[in-house]
């Protein structure tokens, strides 16, 4: 189904790497992370004001906790207090740093923490033989990784079904998302199959589920977002201002807007000066509500 869905602009941003929109219903804002520009930013939508904490290095994903969020940098995992601005050293990430960043995750339904990576090495260059892909991982606390997906180059369309029991992901640059079993009590996928491909633009880019079960995907390069039903065949498409939508999450008091971050790093300036809507915030609104998000299980830090 294809429709015309109003969207709008709610935050002029023109982020190099927009991403990992995450409502915080407690506090009635939206939280989001430039990856390029490191940054945790904090939106208020009854004000339009958009704040934000730089980071050392490049923050590839983050889950909100009771005083702040835990933060994935390219150096390591990171416990980081709002009131202060401290950063806590928890764990180095499960990779080379000099070979890979984290670039998508997210928190199960039980506030598990499940991070992707993404293949970008240093200058100048990589002549390593090592696999150029590596898993998802689960941080299960006191510093400890656990692989537990097949290898992707471009993690991202991290999700999870309504009941917990389906944990949803996708590598972009193979244009696939997967689908597996996800057993709640043991935080860990099996039965993998393809989910659905993606051929368009770029591919696959981040993913939220509704309440309905139904996974919403930005299609990164294509200018659109793609609603799919639990048997992945596309329910929707909502046309986008932008080429490169990078992912939508569910907020609002009732959770039927639907933000959406944008990217313009892979364009030049001079197209930056020309396409000044690239990499700006946009919301519309949806046919059903999104889920609730959880925050970090304590334990897990």
């Amino acid at each position: 189904m294809s429709a015309t869905t109003p969207v709008r602009c709610v935050l002029k941003a023109q982020s190099l790497n927009g991403e990992s929109p995450v409502w915080d219903a407690a506090s009635g804002r939206l939280f989001w992370q430039c990856l390029r520009e490191p940054a945790l930013h904090v939106f208020d939508p009854r004000t339009g004001q958009d704040s934000a904490w730089e980071m050392p290095a490049a923050i590839g994903a983050f889950a909100l906790t009771d005083t702040g969020a835990v933060v994935a940098l390219s150096t390591g995992l990171f416990d980081f207090t709002f009131a202060d601005g401290s950063l806590r050293f928890l764990a180095p990430p499960p990779f080379d740093p000099r070979r890979f960043v984290f670039n998508d995750g997210g928190l199960d339904r039980q506030g598990r923490l499940w991070i992707g990576p993404m293949y970008e090495p240093l200058s100048p260059g990589d002549a390593s033989p090592a696999p150029r892909e590596a898993p998802f991982w689960r941080y299960d606390g006191g510093g400890r990784w656990h692989a537990g997906t097949r290898s992707v180059k471009t993690a991202n369309g991290l999700a999870f079904s309504p009941d917990g029991r389906t944990m949803y992901y996708g590598d972009t640059l193979q244009k696939t998302l997967w689908a597996a079993d996800y057993d709640p009590a043991l935080g860990q996928p099996v039965n993998e199959r393809v989910f659905a491909r993606v051929e368009e633009g770029t591919g696959p880019d981040g993913a939220s589920v509704d309440a309905e079960g139904f996974l919403w995907c930005a299609i990164h390069g294509a200018g659109k977002v793609l609603r799919f039903d639990p048997q992945g065949r596309v329910e929707r498409e909502v046309r986008m201002p932008v080429q490169y939508p990078t992912m939508p999450t569910f907020g609002g008091d009732d959770l039927r807007t639907v933000y959406v971050t944008s990217a313009n790093h892979t364009l030049s300036p001079e197209e930056r000066r020309q396409r000044p809507e690239e990499g700006n915030l946009f919301a519309f609104e949806a046919p059903v509500a999104g889920l609730p998000r959880p925050r970090l299980d304590p334990s897990r830090k």
